[in-house]
């Protein structure tokens, strides 16, 4: 697996919101020294950690594009996420992964897009279907007067009008399609749904989820916090926030 270098000046176009001063060489250099000495390199030319998971943090580098950082007691860990979210996207290049721009040799760190985090009504909206066993909603209009929020609001709003706040939904949800497609492609712990499968092939999204876990075994994707929105060609899209996870690195680094 060759590794795409790109040189300080590229980099500084590229990811226009970090200080002057910060070196992604120097960054690299610094990995030797322990994860520690590299958090604190990061803190003082980018600011705090915009978020943490257990073996990785994450620092904005522009609007579009962030870093993350493997630290901690699970350090060893998040250095494999790294290279595994690097080797997955390079290999596939699916529409449902966060872009990847860089990464050092030895995978400390990793430059990624961007990804907002997505709500329920961002599946609903896109896939048709809810996550759960009812329509939801969370874009509730509050009145400065009363404080008090419309339900309504937001929900008629995309769905016209057609469905209640909060009907209930019977059929496969999301959840049971992601949790099929886990138990099937992954851990080979499931079953045959005719539904389900025809569920997913009427639906591009899904379908292309499916050949991307069927490929790649790629796990921890059922929980919608792993999923994210995206502009692409103007259309907005759901991606998969962190695809560093497979059974084979969960069993080494977190199963005891």
């Amino acid at each position: 697996m060759k590794i795409i270098k790109i040189n300080e000046s590229q980099k500084k176009r590229l990811f226009e919101a970090y200080r002057e001063g910060f070196s992604f060489n120097e960054l690299s250099k610094l990995g030797k020294n322990g994860w520690g000495v590299q958090y604190d390199y990061c803190v003082k030319w980018l600011g705090e950690p915009d978020g943490f998971g257990s073996s990785r943090c994450v620092f904005v580098l522009s609007d579009n594009v962030i870093l993350k950082l493997a630290m901690g007691g699970y350090r060893n860990a998040g250095v494999e996420q790294n290279k595994l979210e690097y080797e997955m996207y390079n290999s596939y290049k699916s529409p449902l992964l966060a872009r990847v721009y860089d990464a050092d040799e030895n995978f400390t760190y990793l430059v990624c897009e961007n990804v907002v985090p997505a709500t329920e009504t961002d599946f609903e909206k896109i896939l048709g279907i809810p996550v759960n066993n009812v329509w939801y909603q969370n874009s509730k209009k509050v009145s400065s007067k009363n404080g008090k929020g419309d339900t309504t609001v937001g929900f008629n709003k995309y769905f016209d009008g057609n469905k209640a706040p909060y009907q209930e939904f019977k059929g496969s949800t999301l959840y049971d399609i992601f949790c099929y497609l886990e138990a099937n492609y992954v851990t080979d712990e499931g079953y045959y749904s005719k539904e389900i499968e025809d569920i997913i092939d009427n639906s591009e999204w899904l379908s292309t989820l499916r050949d991307l876990v069927e490929e790649t075994g790629m796990s921890d994707f059922c929980n919608i916090e792993n999923y994210g929105m995206v502009n692409r060609d103007g259309k907005p899209t759901l991606v998969i926030l962190d695809a560093g996870m497979n059974l084979d690195l969960w069993e080494k680094h977190y199963a005891d």
